[in-house]
């Protein structure tokens, strides 16, 4: 080979050899720059930043859900147990009124039932937690003593959650039974058929009413949270509240000092005897006008028994014919219990049939005395009674008092529960002197604070 084409050669050959190492650059460069054009290899990472964002907004709105519930939750249950320590404020409050006379100086606590407790470092004890809904109450009220409010700490639980109140009480004195009404029902008043009532009517169940027919014309008091769904006449009005008749005891001597011997001929006196008229000739028998047997006047139709006496003891009267209270007299009738009287709970032991009547002679011109029967138990009460008119004071604080017939009725009736029907009218005299039977002095709410921590020394701590 000639030498100018061995030096051509020779400077070739570097020139190849740089050849592999370039175009691995040119490679790479091409490479890099369709990377600066192309998208594909952005999607991976795209989705995965997408997808870490979701997940992070969804734990977020998750986490809120639960706090929101979690809050919403406790909410409730904080309101399901304030409303737990009202009522068992308000059970308590019951529950003294109910049991305010066991209360004095030596007795200082009265439990749920009225059982005597005793009491500690000036607090009665607590009662057992009572079940209201899904939540509980109990409270604790503190000692009595004479002339001083008392406190009543009432707590509420409904799952972890506590609430607590204080309430304070003052005793309010009672006043006369009949001061605000003339017919008091206590359980209960029930109206059917053309009544007229034309006085105050008074109760702590329901004054119902069947019909439109009747004529209230009198103020109304019905129990708490018993409303009525109509309005009395005469423009009057409607309240609520509550009263407790009080039990009546006869006289502490009357089973042996009473008038019941005027009601047969043989009495000390033939001037004391009460007038007996019974067609024909006014005879007396074993049963008529006294049947001793079982202590139980008995005033035959179309016959009359005036009485002039004071106090009489008996089982039961029965008036077909006429009952008369002599002008003058102030009689008072105490009708034993059933149970002295050898009768079933609840036996009739006061009753008038329509041709009965009870009348006070000389009412309106020269007295306004009635006759005052006193039912010393649960014995039960029917009046019927013509087309006259008749005059009664009637205490019954545990009878059920059915009032019926078409007589017109002045006087006065309290009673456990009260149903009129027919067309009788009742109404009161203004002059008619009440019994002397005085209200249960009540208990009532002079303030109201919910506790803001935990009772540490004494139930109303931080109250």
């Amino acid at each position: 080979m000639s030498s100018p084409v061995r030096a051509a050669r020779l400077k070739e050959l570097p020139h190849r050899a740089d050849q592999p190492t370039m175009a691995f650059f040119a490679k790479v460069r091409a490479r890099l720059r369709r990377l600066g054009v192309d998208e594909r290899g952005m999607a991976v990472p795209t989705a995965l930043a997408a997808l870490l964002a979701s997940f992070g907004l969804a734990s977020a709105a998750v986490l809120s859900s639960v706090d929101v519930q979690t809050g919403s939750h406790r909410d409730q249950n904080s309101k399901s147990a304030i409303a737990a320590a009202d009522a068992g404020a308000s059970l308590a409050l019951l529950r003294l009124n109910r049991f305010q006379n066991s209360l004095s100086e030596t007795t200082l606590c009265v439990g749920p039932n009225g059982e005597k407790q005793p009491a500690s470092n000036g607090w009665c004890p607590p009662v057992t937690a009572e079940t209201l809904g899904g939540a509980t109450f109990s409270y604790q009220v503190s000692a009595y003593a004479k002339g001083k409010e008392l406190l009543v700490v009432a707590t509420g639980s409904d799952g972890v959650v506590s609430r607590r109140v204080s309430v304070g009480l003052k005793s309010v004195n009672g006043k006369n039974v009949f001061a605000d009404e003339h017919m008091v029902g206590q359980d209960g008043i029930w109206i059917k058929g053309d009544v007229n009532v034309e006085t105050d009517i008074g109760t702590n169940g329901k004054v119902e009413k069947d019909g439109s027919s009747a004529d209230i014309c009198g103020n109304i008091r019905h129990g708490i949270g018993q409303p009525i769904t109509w309005k009395p006449n005469c423009s009057k009005e409607v309240t609520e509240g509550e009263k407790e008749l009080p039990q009546i005891t006869a006289p502490s001597e009357i089973s042996t000092k009473n008038s019941n011997c005027r009601l047969v001929p043989n009495c000390t006196k033939t001037s004391d005897v009460d007038t007996w008229a019974n067609s024909p000739k006014n005879k007396r028998t074993s049963t008529e006008p006294w049947d001793a047997a079982k202590s139980v006047i008995n005033i035959g139709n179309n016959a009359s028994l005036t009485m002039g006496g004071a106090d009489y003891y008996i089982c039961g009267l029965s008036i077909k014919g006429q009952l008369i209270m002599a002008a003058g007299a102030q009689i008072r009738i105490f009708i034993r219990k059933p149970s002295e009287c050898g009768m079933a709970s609840g036996a009739t032991q006061l009753d008038m049939t329509s041709s009965g009547s009870i009348v006070s002679t000389g009412f309106g011109s020269s007295n306004y005395n009635a006759p005052v029967i006193y039912m010393l138990g649960n014995g039960s009460v029917t009046l019927e009674g013509g087309s006259g008119t008749d005059h009664l004071i009637l205490y019954a604080p545990e009878s059920a008092v059915d009032l019926g017939g078409h007589a017109e009725w002045i006087g006065m009736i309290a009673a456990k529960t009260i149903t009129l029907h027919g067309t009788p009218t009742f109404k009161s005299d203004p002059n008619m002197t009440a019994p002397e039977i005085t209200l249960r002095g009540l208990w009532q709410r002079t303030r109201y604070v919910e506790c803001t921590g935990t009772a540490a020394t004494v139930p109303s701590d931080n109250c």
